[in-house]
């Protein structure tokens, strides 16, 4: 997209999500979310987060549960078959076969304990609790309410596949960034068995796998991007 198109087409961009209102509530706020993504990668994170978790996810079967989510379908093609996929979004879903789909909220559910083999959370766990995006209510500890009910829904020595935007400064109520403070305080109680962060260089267009440190000093805004912390945890 060119400069030109690109002046034309944003103010009917930020209209439009303001109308539909199924991103930010306030017209402030779909505004700086539509020039974010103005100059945002064009290799997004999730052509990133998606092949890895899908790498990394090591169970053959047993039940699996999808935080947040918009891709049982994927899940369900690209799992092996003897995989049970679940999902949980506090919005209603379009049915999929094969696939159980539940309304509800990560921070409270109705499972039991020591359920699911295996958990994914894909760039979910910032917006919980952050009001003001998806029709959010505040909640100061909304995350790491969520990372205690997965971890009680977990069988022993089962797995979450986490990923998270990580950098040095939050961008409310766009997104919620992690850093190694952030996530100590929530993987308490879990092992942290793979860590790895990819920062997108803006120089060359390209994303990198970087240490944490440096994937710790992103700014959103100079940036052009957050990094990305990618996390296999096992209770």
């Amino acid at each position: 997209m060119n400069k030109i198109t690109e002046i034309i087409e944003f103010p009917f961009v930020v209209l439009k999500m303001q109308i539909k209102q199924n991103e930010c509530q306030s017209l402030k706020d779909n505004i700086k979310l539509t020039q974010l993504r103005i100059s945002a990668p064009k290799c997004f994170d999730r052509d990133f987060e998606y092949p890895w978790v899908l790498r990394n996810i090591d169970i053959k079967k047993g039940k699996l549960l999808d935080i947040g989510s918009t891709v049982g379908q994927m899940l369900h093609d690209v799992l092996p078959k003897d995989i049970e996929i679940n999902t949980l979004n506090i919005n209603n879903q379009k049915d999929v076969e094969g696939v159980k789909q539940i309304e509800g909220d990560i921070r409270k559910t109705d499972f039991k304990s020591n359920l699911f083999d295996c958990i994914t959370c894909i760039s979910t766990l910032e917006h919980i609790g952050v009001e003001g995006r998806y029709g959010v209510k505040k909640d100061e500890f909304g995350d790491t309410k969520a990372m205690k009910e997965m971890f009680r829904i977990l069988k022993p020595g089962g797995k979450l596949y986490l990923t998270v935007p990580y950098g040095a400064k939050d961008v409310l109520p766009i997104n919620k960034l992690y850093n190694k403070k952030r996530t100590e305080k929530l993987f308490k109680g879990y092992k942290l068995v793979k860590e790895e962060y990819l920062k997108y260089d803006k120089r060359y267009g390209i994303w990198l796998t970087v240490p944490e440190k440096e994937a710790a000093k992103t700014v959103w805004q100079k940036d052009k991007w957050y990094s990305l912390g990618l996390f296999v945890l096992q209770k």
